[in-house]
């Protein structure tokens, strides 16, 4: 009877536990730090001074102010502006907004009426050609040219087409109202296009950008799993301690937050087994917060060691192909600038 009871009991249990198959989701967590330069900056420089030299009937059409674009674009991150002395000088120069074509354009359409009476229908639109020559110059103290880039040549021509009407009257008169406004708006939107580029070009090369972004978790996706509420509870400490990541503080806060979720990631890859399909899923998923949560705590080597347990098992996946290469360029950049960290950096001296 007992025998046979136990039988009973397995063959029930078997489907109820192949049953519970694993589906992965993932949960967000905040970042915070800063990116460190391509190019970095000697270490004792600490400020720096920016100028645009735009003429002055361009800058009244633009609709700007000269301050206005300095202040919004050619901010040096981490660094000081001044107006004396700087260890950089940052030198933006916009020329003459041209207009290098107005063409009236023509638009044939063919149709059939109910009859299957071929038609043609014509439409009638603005095709504008213009230019704004932009270029941006960064010396040092010792007045060596750092960068000399063209954002824009002169050459360099954009077009803009006008909504289409049905009679060339029509355009005529939407043209003679609007084209100041129109044109006014194209060397704007031109201006704020090219100066955004040099804001990102100096900053990618020399600054210290604040970065504050999201990454993502994984973990358990099915409620009904038995081990869902446990991996729930580990990924939300891990987003609480990740919560208290400023790129102006050092990460012990976030370090001993996140301590009881990495120890239960640790513990419990040891129990999953990679020869079972969902098994293996699971133990991916704590190596994987272990190696991506060291990442950010900035113990590299742990993060690149975990990262390449999973490769031994899952050797194509591209999440971890990704970490590690990411884990790579943070060391590097890092040795670049001369800094052990992406948090508390002072500019003109070390983290």
């Amino acid at each position: 009877m007992k025998t046979f009871s136990l039988i009973v009991l397995c063959s029930i249990s078997l489907p109820f536990l192949q049953a519970q198959a694993v589906s992965i989701s993932s949960e967000p967590a905040k970042v915070e730090y800063y990116r460190m330069p391509d190019s970095p900056l000697p270490s004792d420089y600490s400020t720096y001074s920016a100028e645009l030299e735009i003429p002055f009937t361009e800058l009244s059409k633009s609709g700007f102010t000269e301050s206005d674009l300095v202040d919004t674009y050619l901010t040096l991150q981490g660094y000081k502006r001044v107006n004396k002395n700087p260890d950089i000088e940052i030198i933006a120069t916009i020329g003459e907004f041209f207009i290098w074509s107005e063409i009236r354009n023509t638009n044939r359409t063919k149709t059939k009426d109910k009859a299957g009476n071929e038609k043609i229908k014509y439409s009638y639109n603005m095709e504008i050609k213009y230019s704004l020559p932009m270029a941006v110059e960064v010396k040092d103290k010792e007045t060596k040219t750092l960068l000399d880039e063209y954002i824009f040549s002169a050459s360099d021509t954009k077009s803009w087409i006008s909504t289409s009407y049905n009679t060339i009257d029509d355009l005529d008169s939407y043209w003679r109202s609007q084209r100041v406004t129109r044109l006014a708006e194209l060397q704007k939107d031109l201006t704020k296009e090219g100066l955004n580029k040099i804001s990102d070009m100096i900053n990618d090369a020399y600054g210290y950008k604040l970065i504050n972004d999201k990454i993502r978790f994984p973990t358990l996706g099915k409620k009904n799993h038995p081990d869902y509420e446990e991996f729930q509870k580990n990924v939300e400490i891990i987003q609480a301690a990740f919560d208290l990541m400023d790129a102006d503080k050092n990460l012990d806060a976030v370090r001993e937050k996140a301590e009881p979720a990495l120890a239960f990631y640790a513990e419990t890859a040891n129990r999953y087994s990679v020869g079972n399909k969902d098994q293996k899923k699971l133990k991916h998923v704590c190596l994987y917060n272990q190696a991506l949560a060291y990442f950010w705590l900035e113990d590299f080597d742990k993060a690149e060691t975990l990262a390449k347990s999973i490769q031994k098992f899952d050797t194509k996946n591209k999440d971890v192909r990704r970490l590690l290469d990411e884990i790579e360029y943070t060391k590097a950049s890092l040795y670049n600038a001369g800094r052990a960290s992406r948090h508390q950096v002072i500019v003109g001296g070390k983290t």
